[in-house]
């Protein structure tokens, strides 16, 4: 269990100060996160420092599909026996970074427990049967990490996936 809870981004959080040492998710929690929440397009979920506002920790879900005629392959592994649908839908995640001053101590594997938890809760509540992360450029240990959790590697690209099915009914608990 981690100190800290995930909450949805609002206007009150303090984002200018957050350095994961990756400066375009940085610049991206600053000057995009917020604005793409209000238009609908993603829910970004802040940790806090203790004093509530200044961020330390996000990630970013956002709805997404694959469909039997766009990914056939991935189609055949993510497809639930006798479905009928031309798609399946999941939660993608789009976004996830921790602040150095936070490094080591496993509170990256927490934060990512809290991406995976709410992403599995949203499935519950509108249905989706996958989440999905793409690891970024030559980040090796990341991938293994991912790998560690059951997720899979989308063949021909740097996309990673996992059954939400597999990893309640017998995949890594985080």
């Amino acid at each position: 269990m981690t100190e800290y809870q995930s909450e949805r981004l609002t206007a009150d959080h303090i984002t200018n100060f957050f350095d994961c040492g990756e400066p375009t998710m940085d610049t991206w929690l600053d000057d995009h996160a917020l604005r793409d929440q209000e238009l609908g397009i993603s829910a970004t979920h802040v940790w806090v420092d203790q004093g509530g506002e200044m961020v330390i920790g996000y990630f970013t879900l956002t709805p997404t599909r694959v469909s039997e005629t766009e990914g056939a392959p991935l189609w055949k592994r993510l497809k639930p026996k006798q479905f009928w649908a031309s798609e399946v839908y999941g939660i993608l995640i789009a976004k996830i970074a921790l602040d150095q001053s936070l490094r080591g101590a496993g509170r990256s594997v927490d934060l990512f427990g809290d991406a995976i938890y709410l992403a599995i809760e949203a499935m519950r509540t509108i249905g989706g049967v996958y989440v999905v992360i793409d690891p970024m450029d030559n980040r090796p240990r990341l991938r293994s990490l991912y790998e560690g959790y059951g997720f899979e590697t989308v063949e021909g690209t740097d996309r990673m996936y996992m059954r939400v099915d597999d990893f309640c009914d017998g995949g890594v608990p985080i």
